[in-house]
C-alpha cells in the first residue's frame, strides 16, 4: 500500500490533538509585532495571548510564511516516512506559503508531492486537510484523495460575525469596508469568507444579533457533515453557537477552534463564526 502523509500551513486551523491523531503535520505561519517574530506554533506565542494583546496594538501585526528552511525540515521528516505526500495551503493568492510549501517540497521530495490550494482560511481548509488524512489512513490513493476534496469545495462554508469593523478597516484588504467605515465604525458585521475574499453579508447594530444572524444562516443550511465553532478568544459565544447549532449537528461532534493570527488579525478579538460542510446526498 502507498504510505501519503499530509502536510498544511497553521492557517488551516486543524487542533492539535486532531493533527497528532491523524498523523498531519503543521508547518507554522510567522508572526510580527512590532520588531519581535513568533511561530504559530503555540509555544513561542499562543493564541490566547496573541488576541488579548492584539486589541491594545498601535498597529497591526504582520504575518508572513515559515522560514523556508524549517518548512523543509517539517516537509522531509515527512517524505522520509512516505511514498508521496500532500500538501494543503492556505489561498495562494493571500499567501506566500504556496510558493514556500513549492520551493521546500522540490528539495526534499521532487516528484513525491502534491501541491493543493485550499481557496479556504481556518477549517474551511482544515476539513480539506482532515479529510485528506482520513482517506490516506484508510488506504486511499492520490487521485482518491484530490477527487475528494474537489467535491468537498463547493459544499463548504465559512461565516464570521466579527465585534469590531476596525481591524478589517486597518488591514485595507477590503474594499467594502470604506465605504462603510466612515459612519458605521461600530457596527457587528456579519460575512462570509471564500476563495480568499471576504463578502459581506449584513451589518448590524450589536454583536447579541450578529451572533443570532450567525446561527440563524448555519441552521439554514440544514443538517451538516461537518462543523467546527470559531472564535477569536471568544469561547462563550463559541459555546453558545455551538449548542444552538444542534439540531443540525450534534455538539459534542463540532470542534471549537481559537482561530489563527494570520486570519485573526484582520478579523480582529472577540469575534465568532462557522465553518460547515453541507450533508452530502
Amino acid at each position: 500500500m502507498t504510505v501519503i502523509k499530509v502536510i498544511a500551513d497553521s492557517v488551516c486551523d486543524v487542533p492539535p490533538e486532531v493533527a497528532a491523531r491523524l498523523d498531519i503535520t503543521l508547518v507554522p505561519a510567522v508572526i510580527t509585532i512590532g520588531d519581535k517574530s513568533y511561530l504559530d506554533d503555540g509555544k513561542e506565542i499562543t493564541r490566547e495571548t496573541f488576541f488579548d494583546l492584539l486589541p491594545t496594538l498601535p498597529q497591526l501585526p504582520k504575518t508572513s510564511a515559515c522560514p523556508l528552511g524549517l518548512s523543509r525540515d517539517l516537509i522531509a521528516a515527512q517524505a522520509a516516512r512516505a511514498d508521496h505526500l500532500i500538501l494543503i495551503t492556505a489561498p495562494a493568492r493571500l499567501s506566500s506559503i504556496y510558493n514556500n510549501f513549492r520551493l521546500a517540497a522540490e528539495e526534499v521530495a521532487a516528484g513525491r508531492y502534491t501541491l493543493l490550494d485550499s481557496g479556504q482560511v481556518t477549517m474551511g481548509a482544515g476539513f480539506q486537510v482532515i479529510l485528506a488524512a482520513e482517506m490516506a489512513a484508510a488506504g486511499a490513493g492520490m487521485d482518491e484523495i484530490a477527487a475528494a476534496i474537489n467535491r468537498l469545495h463547493p459544499r463548504t462554508h465559512v461565516y464570521a460575525a466579527l465585534n469590531t469593523l476596525e481591524n478589517i478597516y486597518k488591514s485595507g484588504r477590503v474594499g467594502w469596508v470604506s465605504a462603510v467605515a466612515g459612519r458605521l465604525l461600530q457596527i457587528k458585521p456579519l460575512v462570509e469568507l471564500s476563495e480568499g475574499d471576504v463578502k459581506s453579508l449584513d451589518n448590524i447594530r450589536t454583536f447579541k444579533r450578529a451572533i443570532d444572524r450567525l446561527i440563524e444562516i448555519g441552521l439554514s443550511h440544514g443538517r451538516l457533515d461537518r462543523l467546527a465553532v470559531l472564535h477569536t478568544n471568544n469561547p462563550e459565544a463559541a459555546a453558545q453557537v455551538r449548542a444552538a447549532m444542534a439540531p443540525v449537528y450534534p455538539p459534542q461532534d463540532a470542534l471549537i477552534v481559537n482561530v489563527n493570527p494570520a486570519l485573526g488579525v484582520h478579523v480582529g478579538a472577540k469575534g465568532v463564526g462557522l465553518a460547515l460542510v453541507n450533508h452530502s446526498a
